[in-house]
């Protein structure tokens, strides 16, 4: 099994989507470490 480990999103909604459509084939779960809201794409 493989597992997508993010952390540090900061509300950067546009690029976390990218991540997980890139990832979608290749993972079979995703940890997210924290850091999800915060400073957005462009502080």
């Amino acid at each position: 099994m493989r597992y997508l480990i993010v952390s540090d999103i900061h509300s950067n909604l546009e690029a976390l989507q990218a991540v997980l459509r890139e990832a979608e084939s290749q993972y079979e779960r995703v940890i997210c470490c924290g850091d999800l809201v915060g400073y957005g794409a462009d502080p």
